[in-house]
């Protein structure tokens, strides 16, 4: 049987969570017994703290692990707590995604984000283009934009950028190490991935696919999405980042 983690922050996502840990629920009985799935769920101090126990409930059989921080650090904080957590409480996953809580994202993407590590790769990076997804055009611009940033930055010609749904192997988990607090760490994640597209030293280098996926947008993940002045902001990270040095550790 293969071991799956699913990392999954959220910030005050209410019923919207509760739905996507109820459709993660019924994926899991379609795997029967060849997947075994844990989710690891960090609330990013929610000013409605996540109800642990409906958490629980929600996903029946499916295994979870839950933490709470104290202040709000932001999506790429709770992530790297997620990730800490994944790897020092269970060294028998397998594969690790990472997964927004606000149901933008399909439990069939995951798995088949999943089933590329489970082949082979060390990296699955989802492509939101490359699905069914009701992009908005304004969201489709600000992607291009910052797609066209990620291949000016880092030289990677990839179909997508700051998308959500990515998948890891062990050795890729264990090595990336996430520093930028808030949405930043979308494009800290795309650097860390083309540094390691050669080989480091002794260590091999990392294999990286991309796998079509179908983001579903509403009305309250684009309220609570990236926006223009959030991009001005994530550009701030970075430049602050490169230019002082600011090595903050997420918590």
């Amino acid at each position: 049987m293969k071991r799956l983690a699913i990392l999954m922050p959220a910030f005050d996502e209410g019923e919207r969570l509760t739905r996507t840990l109820a459709e993660l629920a019924g994926v899991s009985k379609s795997c029967g017994i060849s997947v075994s799935i844990t989710v690891i769920l960090v609330d990013d101090a929610s000013d409605t703290p996540v109800d642990f126990a409906l958490a629980a409930k929600t996903l029946h059989d499916v295994h979870l692990v839950f933490a709470r921080h104290v202040l709000n650090l932001g999506q790429g904080a709770a992530l790297e707590t997620a990730r800490r957590l994944a790897l020092s409480l269970d060294p028998s996953f397998d594969a690790f995604v990472t997964m927004d809580a606000d149901g933008q994202h399909a439990p069939a993407d995951v798995l088949a984000l999943a089933d590329s590590i489970f082949q082979g790769a060390d990296i699955a990076l989802g492509d939101r283009f490359g699905g069914a997804s009701n992009t908005p055009a304004s969201r489709r611009l600000l992607l291009h934009l910052a797609r066209a940033f990620e291949r000016w930055t880092t030289g990677l010609r990839l179909s997508d950028a700051h998308n959500g749904l990515r998948g890891f192997s062990r050795r890729a988990m264990e090595q990336m190490r996430l520093r930028q607090n808030r949405m930043a760490h979308a494009t800290e994640i795309t650097h860390w991935v083309a540094r390691h597209l050669s080989s480091r030293g002794t260590a091999p280098k990392l294999t990286v696919v991309e796998v079509p996926v179908s983001i579903r947008y509403t009305e309250a993940s684009l309220a609570k999405g990236q926006r223009a002045t959030g991009a001005l902001a994530i550009l701030a990270d970075l430049v602050r980042a490169f230019f002082f040095g600011d090595q903050r550790e997420a918590r």
